[in-house]
């Protein structure tokens, strides 16, 4: 097969749509040509270029009504919103077209219609794409709320919105899907949160009902020596809770940090809970363990039924 012609220099190291290509005078048949492939009907890139998240969601844009703009899970992705997996790594890019607009058909574009007001949306990376905000809010509708405390604590701690902000989108939000789910959350925000599988776990501990422990305390000897900073503490019952990601199990010399740092809490008078993803994904029989080991320090209180959180598929 002849080699192929060279795509003019403007659009050989980027996405671009069929359109462009041709009024750049490049041939049909130079467009399917394998060194490029098609993310979306109308649109191609170089084969050799990575096209990644903003380029997918710069060329469905290309491709949709001026009016468009990036939505939802994707637009979370764009601010960098913690996501879970099944929505952090979908390739479809959401789009919406404000009301009373015809929802994007298109294969790999997941198409909405939304209201949307002007301060609902900004420039993003040369994106339309609604702000955190906005987003969040979006958001309620996709997670369910221990997954919407952690987006939200992420933004309240990055400093892109405050709690009060969060209130005032919601209270003026038309779409009245996913309210519930975001009024539920409101009140479970705290920007101390340094992890989103912390705030999850904390929004858990808060919908069956367990006492409220503190939010990432720094523990010391009697003799003022700091000793610990630990995720959530119950004081009262000498309890410590601790999220342990996989790197804590992979890297040995973390390992070996966490078993020296856990035998000084006990030293101390604390029990030191782990908690891990699967525990997460099961928080029915997580509560219940939990339960059972605070009742044993003196809670007198029982765990509320969790019916409302979806039980996580372990992946």
């Amino acid at each position: 097969m002849p080699r192929a012609n060279p795509l003019p220099s403007e659009l050989s190291t980027r996405p671009f749509t069929v359109r462009e290509a041709l009024d750049a005078g490049v041939g049909p048949d130079r467009l399917r040509r394998g060194d490029l492939v098609a993310p979306f009907h109308g649109g191609r890139a170089p084969a050799a270029v990575r096209l990644g998240l903003d380029g997918r969601c710069r060329l469905a844009l290309a491709l949709a009504p001026p009016s468009a703009f990036v939505c939802g899970a994707t637009a979370a992705s764009v601010h960098g919103i913690p996501l879970p997996p099944r929505l952090a790594f979908r390739q479809d890019v959401e789009l919406a077209v404000p009301a009373p607009g015809r929802a994007i058909r298109r294969a790999g574009v997941i198409g909405r219609v939304l209201r949307i007001e002007a301060p609902d949306l900004e420039r993003v990376r040369r994106m339309s794409v609604t702000t955190p905000i906005r987003t969040w809010c979006d958001l309620g509708v996709l997670l369910h709320v221990p997954e919407l405390v952690a987006a939200g604590d992420w933004l309240l701690r990055r400093g892109l919105a405050t709690a009060s902000e969060l209130e005032r989108a919601a209270d003026r939000r038309l779409d009245r899907r996913g309210v519930v789910g975001i009024r539920t959350a409101l009140p479970l925000l705290d920007g101390r949160a340094e992890s989103p599988k912390e705030s999850e776990l904390r929004a858990i501990l808060h919908l069956a009902g367990l006492p409220a422990p503190d939010v990432n305390v720094d523990v010391v000897d009697p003799h003022g020596r700091f000793v610990a900073r630990v995720d959530l503490l119950f004081a009262a019952y000498r309890e410590v809770l601790e999220y342990q990601g996989d790197h804590h199990r992979t890297d040995r010399a973390q390992w070996r940090r966490d078993r020296t740092r856990e035998a000084e809490l006990e030293s101390l008078g604390y029990h030191v809970t782990e908690v891990t993803d699967d525990d997460l994904a099961d928080p029915v029989a997580m509560v219940a363990r939990l339960a059972r080991r605070l009742g044993g320090a003196g809670w007198t209180g029982s765990p509320r039924s969790l019916d409302g959180i979806r039980r996580r598929r372990r992946r």
